[in-house]
Formats: structure tokens, sequence, C-alpha cells
């Protein structure tokens, strides 16, 4: 077949970037209808860091610089937190234009190289995760932009160049560079494939490649070092610890056997072996062994990110329709092997196409939504002015307690309430908020400034739960190595001038975590003044 014309193809890139990119900014700011609990995370990591912070020294955070300097160069320049989002798509698009632009004609050829070059381009300029329910949020937009860059470290360490075409200096500063960031990004996705890559490139022969790759990835590093210091690598390695010592997010979705053979993963599954099993009984061998090389990979990276979305199903047909074998060759079943490579792929096609056709649909649905229908994320914050959430999600405020707690009598009949969270010898109420946690939170961050408790906006908070916008909400000072989005521990608690304990909190287990690990610390404290929504401890210093 032949290899597609470069400016054609780097043209129809383009207008997908300009098509998606436009439609998305034409909103004038950022319309979340889902997940708004990782929207106040961005916007407050996206604050600290407009003010100077740097992540990892001096907030705690698994995820890496790459997952917000992007949006945070927009808001340096004044521009709101949602358009800045949206400006840090397109720019990342723009970027990666010539690094997909060399998978897609160097390795690919047809529908391929069309489907590759477009998909990539989706993953990175859509307005939700995935997965099959319409929305639009922020959640986890950096799998998003990793997945991008693995579809292309994937075809570029497995695939050979076309003749004519093979650079393998270049490719080798593209494959290392695209690990570094991944690094820089969401480490998942670094341990997950730096070996696959590696093993990848050794199976073809590709040594020079490999070898730029390898300096190329540690000029990076270095120049990250250079720039932050040495603290920065040992604050990252500190804050990817503290998920894997969390109970609650170490895997945040399924377990791995449910990924494996769940009712929804269990065909794809087979269909991963199947492709497998076919590549190397029809003459692609090294194509077969490649793939089964990255398989666990792309479970593992399924495995940790929650919901789930096994986008590598999609990578995944672009790989088949990459490396068909010629027809005549037979295969397991005694089935052809160039139409049983073509039915794999449209197979995974077939099971991503939901998740897929619902990224490629969120700016025209982010477009057409009802001002109406939403209100300001926070309204006093000026970076904040274009970051609106649903009010039918927002502003219903509701709460989820044990029925028993009102009704003792019925514990005979069922299971009994959980034990409640204690902490310094009282106990906490059974509750948890199932809605309205941002005006919630915006309640208790006022009252913070009133009698009795009159705080200053220099105050720094430690706030008992899974994450919070008091700080933000109050104008009160963010707390030095505290931790957006709570894992495990109690990370920037020796900083924290007061304690305030949320009697109702977004995660229970989370905030009984919490408490506990402040016990453990010996954290001297003065006694509650307590409200109906929180108890708020000064700390002694």
């Amino acid at each position: 077949m032949r290899r597609l014309s470069r400016a054609q193809y780097g043209l129809v890139l383009i207008a997908v970037i300009g098509v998606l990119g436009g439609i998305s900014i034409a909103k004038g700011g950022l319309y979340v209808d889902r997940y708004e609990g990782d929207l106040v995370h961005m916007l407050d990591i996206v604050m600290r860091l407009t003010q100077g912070q740097i992540p990892h020294i001096d907030l705690s955070t698994p995820l890496g610089l790459a997952a917000f300097y992007p949006i945070v160069l927009f808001t340096k320049l004044g521009v709101g937190a949602g358009l800045s989002f949206i400006y840090a798509q397109i720019l990342i698009a723009v970027l990666m234009l010539p690094i997909v632009m060399r998978t897609g004609l160097s390795r690919l050829t047809g529908l391929a190289a069309w489907l590759f070059g477009i998909a990539t381009m989706v993953m990175i300029l859509a307005l939700v995760h995935g997965e099959a329910v319409a929305s639009q949020s922020v959640s986890m937009y950096y799998n998003r932009w990793a997945w991008a860059l693995t579809f292309c470290l994937v075809l570029l360490a497995v695939i050979p160049a076309h003749k004519n075409v093979k650079k393998p200096y270049i490719d080798g500063i593209i494959i290392g560079g695209l690990l570094a960031v991944l690094a820089l990004l969401k480490p998942t996705y670094f341990i997950a494939l730096a070996i696959p890559v590696t093993l990848a490139l050794g199976l073809r022969g590709a040594w020079r490649s490999l070898v730029i790759a390898v300096l190329a990835g540690l000029a990076v590093a270095l120049a990250v070092w250079a720039y932050f210091g040495t603290d920065f690598y040992m604050y990252y390695v500190t804050d990817l610890l503290s998920v894997t010592a969390s109970e609650t997010r170490a895997a945040p979705g399924a377990e791995l056997s449910e990924i494996l053979n769940g009712p929804r993963f269990l065909i794809g599954t087979l269909t991963l072996v199947l492709s497998v099993i076919v590549l190397r009984q029809g003459g692609q061998g090294r194509a077969g062994l490649a793939l089964l090389v990255f398989a666990p990979a792309f479970v593992y990276v399924t495995y940790q990110n929650f919901g789930n979305d096994p986008k590598w199903l999609l990578l995944l047909c672009i790989y088949l329709m990459a490396h068909r074998p010629n027809a005549g060759l037979r295969v397991i079943f005694n089935a052809d092997a160039r139409h049983a490579t073509a039915a794999l792929a449209l197979v995974s096609f077939a099971l991503i196409a939901p998740s897929f056709q619902n990224m490629i649909t969120s700016p025209t649905r982010h477009l057409g939504e009802d001002e109406s229908g939403y209100q300001l994320l926070i309204k006093d914050v000026d970076i904040a002015q274009d970051l609106w959430v649903y009010t039918d999600r927002m502003a219903v405020m509701s709460e989820k307690r044990p029925l028993t707690d009102r009704l003792p009598a019925l514990a005979a009949y069922g299971k009994p309430a959980p034990e409640p969270t204690q902490f310094m010898g009282e106990n906490l109420p059974n509750c948890s908020l199932v809605s309205g946690d941002t005006v919630v939170q915006t309640y208790m961050a006022d009252r913070l400034k009133e009698a009795p408790f009159g705080y200053g906006p220099e105050t720094q908070f430690f706030i008992a739960d899974t994450a919070t916008l008091i700080w933000m909400a109050g104008g009160f000072a963010p707390l030095t190595r505290g931790a957006p989005w709570h894992y495990s521990g109690a990370p920037g608690i020796e900083h924290a001038d007061v304690l305030v304990v949320p009697l109702c909190p977004i995660d229970a287990r989370s905030q009984s975590d919490t408490l506990a690990a402040i016990e453990a610390a010996g954290v001297t404290i003065d006694p509650p003044i307590k409200n109906d929504l929180m108890w708020v401890y000064n700390i002694v210093k």
C-alpha cells in the first residue's frame, strides 16, 4: 500500500486540532458535569504553581510537573484556569504534531495511519477521559495525554521505519523524550513501558535508537535536576510511595482479576491473546512477541487508572492493521491469517468505540451545554471565574448515614453500623457527603473567618478529608507540603497552624486513616472549637 502524502497527513491533523480545539474554546470557559472533585484537585495545584510553588517540594502529589505546567503557562499570563486547561491541550497537540506525523508516516500506511493520527489528537484534545458515560470532565486528563504518548512509543519501538525514511537517531530522541515526559507526567506509564520499549527495540536490532533514547531520557532528567535541584526527585519518590502505602488509592478501580476476566474485560483479554497467537502463526513472529511483551504493561496501566478504560484496545486495532499477514497462511481454528487479523482488529475497535466516540464528541457536547444549569465552582477566586459546575449536582447537599443511628432497633434485623471513627478519644459521626461538597466547603471556609474561629489569610489549614477547596474559597494560605488529594499519612501536618476535621467528609475511610496518622505522629493540639459541620483544633508548635 502506498504511503501517505506528508502534506496531506499534516493538514488533516492540523484541521483536527483546529476544529476540536476551536469548538472547546468557543464556550468561553470550562463546563464540568462530572467528577467535580478532580476539578478542585487540578485547580488547587494550578493555583499553587501559579503562585510560584514547585510540585513535590512545596506540595505533595504523585502526578508529575508535566501534568500541570502546560496549564500554568497560561494562568501566569492572566488566563482563567478553565480556558488555560483548554489552551494547554491545544499546545500539547501542536507539540505532539511532528511526533505523531513521524510515527504515522514512517511506520504505518493507509487506514492504520489515519486512525492512529486522528485517535492520538482526539485523546489529547477531548474534554472527557473516555468510558461510555457522556459528560464533560477534567478527570484523569493526564491519562489521556499519557495514552497519546504511549501510542507513539509502542509503534516507534516495535515497527521498523519504512525504507528511505529510516532515521534511527531521530527515533531514539523521540522515544527517550517521550519516556522522560511520561515519568514527569504519570509515572505509572513510565514504569509499565520502559522495559517493554527497551525489549522491543532490542528485538528488531534498533541498537542505535536504544542508545540515543537512553541518552535523551537522561538529558531530560538532568535538565530537570539542574533546574529544580536534588530535592525535587527525593520528594517525588516520597510522593509516589505515599500512593503505594494507601489502602484506598493504590489500585483505585477494579481488582486485577476483574481487569483480566471480568464481564467488561474478558473479550478484550481474549482478543489480545488471540492476536499474539495469530501474529506468531501468521509469519509475524517478531510482532507477536513484541505484543506479548507489551501485554502486561497494557493490563497494568488499565488496572492502575480509575475507571479502568482499556484504551490499549484502540492501539491493538492499529497494531493489527499494521501487521496483517499475507493471504493464504492458516492459523488457529484453520482461519486465514490475514482475515483473522482483520477480524481481531475489528473486534478491538468495536470494544473501545464507545469510549473513543465519547471523547471525540465531548467538545461539541461542551459547546451545546445550557449555561443556565451551571454555577461557578468558586465565586471569589479570580483564576476560577471560567470554571463552571453543574448546579443540580453541586448545589444539592446530601449525606449518607447508617439508618441504625436513627433507628437502633433495625440493628437486630441486619448488620450493625460500622464503628465510628475515633479521634483524641471522641467519636465522630458515621457520615459522608454524597453531593454538594464544594458548597459545604465554601460555607466552612466562610465560618473559619468568623467568630469563634477568626482565622486570618496567613493561616495554613490541614483538612482531614480527601480533597478540599477551603483554602482557596476562604483566601487562606496553601498548606506547605500539603496534599491537594490525600492518599496516605498526614502530609504537611508539620506546617499546619490549624487542624480541621469535617464531621461529614467526602471519604470517611480516608479521613479515618488521616486522623490515625495524626495521632501516631504525636501532634499536640488544643481542645477543639466545635460547630455542626466541623471540629477545629489549633496546633501547638
